[in-house]
């Protein structure tokens, strides 16, 4: 469902009301979307409580001005699998054989699997796929949750992805011209993206995401967990060196990735972009900066998109970068 290309070259979509919902660790994220003359418009948006997948599903009731007849899933998954794979495809043919992806993704016939061609390469060198698996446990228990009735599940993707395509359609042709990184960042998992003249060219997961923050900072100031989420939202507390210590395992694979693709690309990173509820802390883009050396910009999903003002929560429009995933999933929806 992630689609490449420029928001302003997308094509009438034959959905015209769709519902996101992004079911991550701590709320399932519920967005309703609308298209009319290539224009996006928001309906609502709400957090529910998260989805436990090791409980027995029950149907999802969705409030019901979020309700439509189909709905765009997104969910996070601890065993998805989100990566960029190269591999040698004949002239004409487009796809990759779903077994041929799962050997090159190293997933056994119990996932899930689809694969994008990204770029095209003739002859014996390798063309570029973005792929994803997703275990078919988990695609069958969040197809459960919704077993009648609208909204029926219209695609499932991971939310690692589903952002990309939020950020496409509100920063786009921003960096239309050039490489940028885009960072989504949650609760437990963490995902990176480097973005070519709108293409996306790598991707990757971290194992890393605000729960370990607190962790290392309750563990640090000898606090409880909930007063050091506090001191995380405090810009006035200066916490960067425990920040640094969890972080610096983890921005090193993104800055070797990094090196790479400027190499590769032959142009600097011009800027990194942020989302995800970690990003809703002061202090987290200040780190990031620092250890990678580029410049941190935020963004908000709800660019480009019309909405009412007096009909959103304010606190909700606050906290839209949670819901990058989940308005993602949906404008992914209308491009299908």
């Amino acid at each position: 469902m992630l689609k490449n290309t420029p928001s302003k070259e997308r094509e009438q979509s034959r959905h015209s009301d769709l519902v996101g919902v992004d079911f991550s660790t701590t709320a399932t994220k519920i967005v309703r979307l609308k298209q009319s003359k290539g224009a996006i418009s928001l309906s609502g948006l709400d957090l529910l409580p998260a989805v436990d997948f090791n409980t027995e599903s029950t149907k999802l009731q969705l409030p019901r001005n979020l309700s439509s007849n189909y709905g765009c899933l997104a969910y996070t998954g601890k065993r998805a699998v989100v990566r960029m794979i190269n591999t040698p495809v004949a002239d004409g043919d487009g796809g990759l054989a779903n077994e041929k992806i799962q050997e090159l993704l190293n997933v056994t016939r119990e996932f899930r699997v689809s694969a994008r061609l990204i770029q095209r390469n003739s002859g014996r060198e390798d063309s570029s796929f973005l792929a994803a698996a997703i275990p078919d446990e988990d695609a069958e228990y969040l197809l459960s949750l919704f077993p009648s009735g609208p909204p029926a599940p219209a695609s499932l993707e991971i939310s690692g992805l589903s952002f990309v395509s939020a950020f496409l359609h509100a920063r786009g042709s921003e960096c239309a011209d050039s490489t940028v990184c885009i960072m989504e960042a949650g609760e437990m998992v963490s995902h990176f993206a480097f973005v070519t003249n709108g293409l996306v060219t790598l991707v990757g997961k971290l194992p890393v995401g605000a729960q370990m923050l607190r962790e290392k900072v309750a563990q640090d100031l000898g606090l409880d967990e909930d007063l050091a989420a506090s001191i995380l939202s405090d810009a006035s507390i200066n916490i960067s060196s425990s920040i640094a210590g969890v972080l610096a395992p983890f921005i090193k694979q993104i800055s070797i990735s990094k090196d790479f693709i400027e190499r590769h690309q032959g142009q600097r990173i011009s800027r990194i972009y942020l989302s995800g509820g970690l990003s809703l802390l002061p202090s987290w883009g200040v780190e990031v900066e620092k250890l990678l050396g580029a410049q941190v910009a935020y963004w908000s999903p709800l660019e480009n998109i019309e909405y009412d003002p007096a009909s959103i929560p304010a606190d909700m429009v606050k906290q839209a970068t949670r819901f990058s995933a989940a308005i993602g999933a949906a404008i992914g929806g209308f491009e299908a």
